[in-house]
């Protein structure tokens, strides 16, 4: 026997596995499976009943490196379970080729011949990096927040203090100048930005130097905290932005935001977190329902309250379960057809849309790139 598992970025975040229907009936009574992947890996994990899911799997998740909507197909084999990845992102880099072995050196000439002249060496002097670069100014090495700032959507404009970034947003732009505390006199910063050369500045300090930053950013300021003054950033909250931005779409606006608040750090970035957290926790709702229609046959009639009882096991409440089968029966998905209120019907199966769904991403995707071109 075997069954397929779509995974979500909840999964593959907090390397778990929700408990469908096909797996709490496998499972039932147990509290520990083993799983086994391609190579024959085994993972002991935990069957959390209390909060529907399987825990364990992050190791593989992370050995395929795995992404959100990919398929795996799960083989029920006596006690243990099989994992196959079906999707090519999942699978394993191919193995580099071995060096070639470094040639046998030439024999020496016999003694008594002619010997060879030498071999002339030539010595080639590389062009100046401003020659090749002269839109890059030669400095000194970039700041580790320039690659997360970078990731963000920001592109610097400058190679040294004060480090300058813009970021074009369609129909606005706006420029940020940094420097790492003590780099520079906070006056000066200020003074940077009330000449209108750039629209932001801020001095960048660690968390554990955030209340001496402060202090020195509170120093300057003309009025009220990010109003024409300068703002603080901490790396940490930078790299946190970067993280979150793999789980949910962040750019520079969200840092915009931040910066005219006057303080990007983590206790600033809190609110944030627990919005995606919701807006994450919405898209697992909507992977529970899928998850749930998928142990139903093509062309079945049904009613929510048949759904309910599994769907409580899995913490969905009546309402987030209407609101998942109301928005399946729209387009683009066509899932189901809504016969009344609470009735709908089963037009397919769910891998059966799985793929349509992916063709239709694929076709827009080329249509797109002609337009491009």
């Amino acid at each position: 026997m075997s069954g397929r598992y779509v995974l979500t970025s909840n999964c593959l975040t907090t390397g778990t596995m929700n408990l469908t229907l096909t797996l709490r009936n496998y499972l039932q009574g147990r509290d520990h499976v083993i799983f086994r992947d391609e190579d024959g890996d085994t993972y002991a994990a935990e069957v959390n009943w209390g909060r529907g899911r399987i825990e364990g799997l992050g190791a593989y998740y992370d050995k395929r490196r795995l992404s959100a909507n990919e398929t795996l197909l799960l083989h029920f084999e006596g006690e243990e379970i099989g994992l196959e990845a079906l999707t090519p992102a999942a699978k394993p880099a191919k193995p580099r080729r071995a060096p070639a072995p470094p040639p046998e050196p030439a024999p020496e000439p016999a003694e008594g011949s002619r010997a060879e002249k030498p071999e002339k060496r030539v010595k080639v002097t590389p062009y100046p990096r401003e020659v090749l670069f002269p839109q890059v100014p030669v400095s000194a090495e970039a700041p580790a927040f320039s690659a997360d700032l970078e990731a963000l959507g920001l592109v610097r404009e400058s190679g040294g203090p004060p480090w300058t970034f813009r970021a074009v947003l369609g129909r606005r732009t706006f420029s940020l100048a940094l420097v790492r505390f003590g780099e520079m006199e906070a006056r000066e910063l200020l003074a940077l930005r009330q000449s209108g050369r750039v629209h932001y500045a801020a001095i960048v300090a660690g968390e554990s130097s955030r209340a001496e930053a402060l202090s020195e950013v509170g120093s300057v300021r003309p009025s009220g905290l990010g109003q024409g003054g300068l703002a603080y950033v901490s790396p940490e909250a930078l790299s946190r932005l970067v993280k979150l931005r793999s789980v949910f779409p962040l750019g520079a606006l969200d840092l915009e935001k931040r910066l005219r608040e006057g303080r990007l750090d983590l206790e600033s970035i809190a609110s944030l977190e627990a919005e995606i957290s919701g807006v994450l926790a919405e898209r697992g709702v909507f992977s529970a329902g899928l998850a749930l229609l998928a142990e139903l046959p093509p062309q079945q009639i049904f009613l929510l309250a048949d759904l309910m009882p599994t769907a409580r096991e899995l913490g969905l409440e009546p309402d987030q379960l209407q609101g998942v089968l109301e928005t399946l029966s729209t387009p683009p998905f066509l899932l189901l057809k809504r016969l009344s209120p609470g009735e709908f019907l089963m037009r397919q199966s769910v891998n059966q849309a799985l793929e349509e769904w992916t063709e239709y991403a694929a076709v827009m995707e080329r249509r797109l790139e002609a337009m491009r071109l």
